[in-house]
């Protein structure tokens, strides 16, 4: 399986000032620390990779890409494939950003964006389908380049250059989020929440006395929105968990109806007092087990002393007897079990770290009511009486969970806002720890002498390379 993480970031004149050039050397680690002075672009370096990378049509990407100020931008992919963004005069004398996809040196999709660019015309290449717009330089293209002849009713799907663009760019990117300065977090796959719409109202209509409400509403509605996300990924996984498990008990019992008939002709089952040892003692981890996993309702506690009771008080025929019927028992519920281990192994991990950052409150999860929030006097707490720092905790983390299925990219500017020292030391090793075994890759950009000094292995200094 290719993975589609960033293996490098090139960058050209930036404000027409900086030219960085980060190699897969530098990119080669789960999670990179960006240093540099103020002013020199870390900020604005992560936005335009954002931009690049998200396909969506709807979040000012293009334009992002458009309105700053450099001469060329390329990111290269794990997977062989490289974006790049270069500002050119088009042919109109207007200023346009093209975008190209690129793989083994090939032009895969091209878009030459401007602001309210016109649809594409489409074009073939042999048998090949390639959606051009008049501002594209022809003499990039193959010189058999033909325009499409046929009848008025044409079966194949008329496509621009822009969508031809965007749908590839959605099947080669990363799940890219970026959690700006603002302690924003912003992503393609995060919903917007309903009261921004309200907020941009506001600030058009100039009432400043409640856009500060609002943006503290937003952000409450944001983390809810990320619980819930977080909660139905859980039950997802506990399904399918579920699902496996029953599989695998469907062919324990057959294993148990061969095991009885086999034993039938036998006068008498003789076991080992060795063998009953083993058995008590898998009875008391599969007990144990089941407590762990019934704290996040993720299976029902089973009280196996009983059954080690009867193992240890039955004559010897009867322990055999017990014993061929525990053995497929045993392995029957160990199967059911493997379906939910990994699930709970990655929950348990998050609920622990979540609890080591708080102070004087802890999450908690069941499956049937989803993430809470409690102070130490019980009290279920709601997202707005959590401080900004806490919000902003549990809604990157919320995400990161969720993002643990596909490859994914965060970008994270100024970690260090809105935490303590205790959390600026621990946050990176937090995060990494929470995604570990997943294609997940962390990009920083911090001033944090904290954060620098618990992590130099993996800081990258900004280095101009335009003097």
């Amino acid at each position: 399986m290719e993975q589609h993480l960033i293996k490098s970031i090139y960058v050209e004149k930036l404000f027409g000032l900086y030219t960085y050039d980060f190699n897969s050397e530098m990119l080669n680690n789960s999670a990179v620390i960006l240093y540099g002075d103020n002013g020199v672009g870390k900020s604005t370096l992560l936005r335009l990779a954002f931009h690049l990378l998200s396909p969506a049509n709807n979040g000012g990407h293009r334009t992002g890409l458009y309105k700053t100020n450099f001469e060329l931008l390329k990111v290269e992919l794990t997977s062989g494939y490289i974006l790049t963004a270069k500002h050119e005069a088009g042919k109109s004398g207007r200023r346009v950003v093209v975008l190209d996809i690129i793989k083994d040196n090939k032009i895969v999709a091209r878009w030459n964006h401007y602001p309210d660019s016109p649809d594409g015309r489409r074009m073939i290449i042999d048998d090949e389908i390639v959606y051009v717009n008049e501002h594209e330089l022809f003499e990039n293209f193959p010189t058999r380049l033909k325009l499409k002849k046929g009848p008025a009713k044409d079966p194949i799907r008329k496509v621009t250059s822009q969508r031809l663009y965007l749908e590839t760019l959605r099947n080669i990117t990363p799940v890219t989020f970026i959690l700006n300065a603002d302690r924003r977090l912003d992503g393609d796959t995060i919903s917007d929440p309903d009261d921004e719409v309200e907020l941009r109202q506001a600030v058009r209509m100039g009432t400043p006395k409640r856009i500060q409400d609002l943006v503290l509403r937003s952000r409450e509605i944001a983390l809810s929105q990320a619980l819930n996300a977080a909660t139905k990924w859980i039950a997802r996984k506990a399904v399918q968990g579920t699902n496996q498990g029953t599989d695998n008990v469907h062919s324990t019992y057959v294993r148990i109806l061969k095991q009885l008939v086999s034993s039938s002709n036998k006068s008498e089952l003789l076991i080992k007092d060795d063998d009953i040892d083993t058995l008590k003692l898998n009875l008391k981890k599969i007990g144990s087990e089941t407590f762990s996993l019934a704290k996040y309702e993720l299976t029902s506690f089973l009280e196996m002393s009983e059954l080690e009771n009867i193992l240890s008080t039955a004559s010897i025929s009867q322990k055999g007897l017990s014993a061929e019927l525990l053995k497929p028992y045993i392995e029957s519920l160990d199967g059911r079990l493997a379906g939910v281990r990994t699930i709970y192994k990655i929950l348990d991990k998050f609920i622990s770290t979540i609890n080591d950052l708080l102070t004087d409150k802890e999450i908690s999860f069941k499956l049937s009511q989803g993430f809470q929030i409690i102070n130490k006097f019980g009290d279920v707490l709601q997202p707005a009486q959590l401080s900004s720092g806490e919000q902003q905790l549990l809604l990157l983390f919320c995400y990161v969970l969720v993002a643990r299925d596909t490859p994914s990219i965060f970008m994270i500017d100024e970690p260090e806002i809105s935490l303590n020292i205790k959390w600026q030391r621990i946050i990176i090793n937090s995060l990494l720890d929470i995604t570990d075994g997943a294609n997940i890759q962390f990009i920083f950009a911090s001033h944090s002498l904290e954060i620098i000094s618990q992590h130099r292995h993996r800081v990258v200094k900004l280095e101009n390379k335009n003097v």
